[in-house]
């Protein structure tokens, strides 16, 4: 039998998403997913930031999605590769960066700010021990240059800068888009630790909770930002070589280092102890984040292929595209929770040692 391209393919996914479907409903890690789509549905909040983030960044970032146009789609044995190698992509760096940073971190100077106050106003509060005198004098010199910065983009949205001020711009823009990538993602770690094990009440303090947590392990963030700058940067050495090893190679190293954000949010020390815990996180979580992982690159791998084609449904549309960008961000935001929360979740349940039964 002999069917259209556009039949074939929407008969193909109709199975795959039975198929898909099926797979979770006996899934063995159904109670991990279960407990973060519940924690995904009592924030709806968390939700639209995403969202919202993500909608930003596509207006605002020089990355662009991969055009496939409608004939394209309907090859499956063509798109089956670059789609697996974007899904991929995008799954490992969930676990470094859930929401998109670019232009979000325009506001990190006044986080500074705030951050940079308390710490010298209470020093014992945000560190094990009372921060030395350079360092205070660090985190100052740190928030005027995050102003300076922020003079140089309204100043670059008004007249063209000078090739040194441009240079000095982005190099800067790189730096606290990293910084702030660390910072929410360690956030987010206290956020779930806040909601899995409560020490209040009051639900709605978790993400106050949160922020004083992830206010009192700055110096971790900062070392956290410092990795982040080395796979940003070899991501972008990569999309200029973009068939070439490294990419995968890059795909291998965010997953590896996977837990090294839950590790900072949750482990005590130095930044090299909190690496080597990491390690052991992923070591003993191993088994339960590969068949979470063989699942999610099997919704992202769906869920590309459906935004391609929406996008290259209304490439003539204006109207509908303006419909489907929303909708379209509003689902990966509403998949990226929930299959990140799930995988939080297991490297806590899994990746520390259990406490001796008495």
């Amino acid at each position: 039998m002999n069917l259209p391209h556009w039949q074939s393919t929407a008969l193909a996914l109709l199975g795959f998403i039975a198929g898909l479907a099926l797979h979770l409903r006996w899934h063995p890690l159904r109670r991990h997913l279960s407990d973060a789509w519940d924690f995904v549905r009592l924030r709806p909040a968390l939700l639209v930031w995403v969202a919202g983030a993500a909608l930003l960044a596509s207006f605002l970032g020089d990355a662009k999605p991969a055009a496939y146009s409608l004939v394209q789609l309907g090859d499956w044995r063509e798109l089956i590769l670059p789609l697996t190698r974007d899904a991929a992509g995008h799954l490992a760096q969930l676990p470094h960066v859930f929401l998109q940073p670019w232009p979000l971190s325009c506001l990190m100077p006044l986080v500074l700010a705030i951050l940079t106050i308390r710490v010298w106003r209470w020093p014992y509060r945000y560190g094990e021990r009372r921060p030395a005198a350079e360092q205070k004098i660090a985190l100052l010199v740190v928030t005027i240059i995050g102003f300076g910065w922020l003079v140089l983009e309204g100043m670059s949205l008004r007249q063209m800068l000078p090739e040194g001020a441009e240079s000095v711009k982005l190099g800067l823009r790189y730096v606290f888009t990293a910084l702030a990538a660390a910072g929410m993602q360690v956030w987010l770690v206290r956020f779930v630790m806040a909601w899995e094990k409560p020490q209040d009440t009051e639900a709605d303090n978790d993400a106050t909770a949160a922020l004083e947590h992830t206010f009192a392990r700055w110096q971790g963030v900062a070392c956290l930002a410092g990795f982040n700058l080395l796979w940003m940067s070899w991501r972008q050495w990569q999309m200029s070589t973009p068939h070439s090893l490294g990419g995968w190679l890059w795909i291998e190293l965010l997953l590896v280092f996977a837990a090294l954000p839950l590790a900072v949010a949750a482990v005590p020390g130095h930044f090299f102890h909190q690496g080597a815990a990491a390690l052991r996180i992923m070591l003993r979580s191993t088994v339960p984040l590969l068949l979470l992982g063989i699942t999610a690159l099997a919704i992202f791998i769906l869920t590309h292929y459906a935004s391609a084609m929406g996008r290259a449904a209304c490439a003539d549309a204006p109207l509908w595209r303006m419909i489907v960008m929303p909708l379209d961000a509003l689902v990966l935001a509403m998949l990226d929770c929930w299959l990140l929360l799930a995988a939080l979740l297991i490297m806590l349940r899994h990746g520390f040692p259990r406490p001796p039964s008495a």
